[in-house]
């Protein structure tokens, strides 16, 4: 779970993804494009195809005001056609391209030469990845260009307009889908936020929140403990992902990776949970 393609920031297409996570024994898996589903039909018939049991996905990217931080907030097992769900992702690709081109704009002023063509043909939503690509005169890599220009610790950063945190869980819930927190940990320690955790746990449930990502790619052995206890106070979904982007991305786990550290996980009741259709009788979970 936690996954994305080239709909999103990822680097790989849906069949080379989810040939990747069948070669590996995975048997069930989510991809979750950031605010979009368009990458969905396109993995829904590769997992039927190749036996694998497909998960509705989606990772949308809001504003949690109290904090003014940006965090993540995973869709899980809605109905990806639903009216209202495409209604409102129709707003994210218009937000994204205007974003795209004040982007450009600004970049064109200092030098860089972006191919425009290149935003243009990419499939799914218009990402911050998508532009370090389609700048074609760059002397560093795509992700050392992404922290210069494009992050929030950048003095030449343009906000995207964003959905509020309770929109966000209000959409996926209206798909009847599981709203599930993003890898919080990493957020609020982004920000210089983590003592707030408990509290900004206790916000989000009250918005909502049906669940948090427990097991988070490389957390360690206390930061899993804490976002453990906390759904357990709260009778929350417990998550786990390796938020794959495609080989050799820095930071990342492998596909189907996460770390447990010996906590008990009970993926088999998590898939039910989340299911919109049956699961395989084998191979393995993530």
């Amino acid at each position: 779970m936690h996954m994305h393609t080239i709909y999103s920031d990822g680097d790989l297409y849906p069949s080379e993804l989810i040939t990747k996570a069948r070669d590996i024994g995975l048997k069930a898996i989510s991809v979750t494009d950031h605010d979009t589903v368009d990458g969905l039909e396109s993995v829904e018939h590769e997992c039927k195809k190749m036996g694998l049991q497909f998960i509705p996905g989606i990772e949308f990217t809001t504003n949690f005001d109290p904090l003014g931080i940006e965090v993540h907030v995973l869709g899980y097992g809605f109905d990806k056609d639903d009216p209202y769900l495409q209604k409102k992702l129709e707003i994210t690709k218009k937000r994204a391209w205007k974003y795209a081109d004040e982007m450009v704009d600004l970049l064109s002023s200092h030098g860089w030469l972006v191919d425009y063509s290149r935003l243009e043909s990419a499939k799914g939503i218009i990402t911050k990845h998508d532009i370090a690509l389609a700048v074609v005169n760059r002397d560093m890599s795509t992700y050392e260009f992404h922290d210069m220009w494009l992050t929030e610790r950048s003095k030449y950063f343009i906000d995207v307009e964003k959905f509020q945190i309770e929109e966000a869980i209000d959409i996926i819930h209206k798909a009847g889908g599981k709203a599930v927190g993003a890898h919080l940990i990493r957020t609020l320690d982004q920000y210089n936020s983590l003592p707030l955790l408990a509290d900004v746990v206790d916000h989000f449930v009250k918005c909502g929140m049906d669940g948090f990502e427990v097991f988070y790619g490389k957390n360690n052995w206390q930061q899993v403990k804490s976002m453990l206890e906390l759904c357990r106070t709260y009778g929350l979904i417990m998550t786990g992902g390796s938020d794959y982007h495609g080989p050799g991305r820095v930071g990342r786990c492998p596909l189907g990776s996460y770390n447990l550290h010996n906590f008990k996980h009970d993926e088999e009741k998590l898939l039910k949970i989340l299911s919109r259709s049956p699961i395989p009788a084998s191979g393995s979970i993530v």
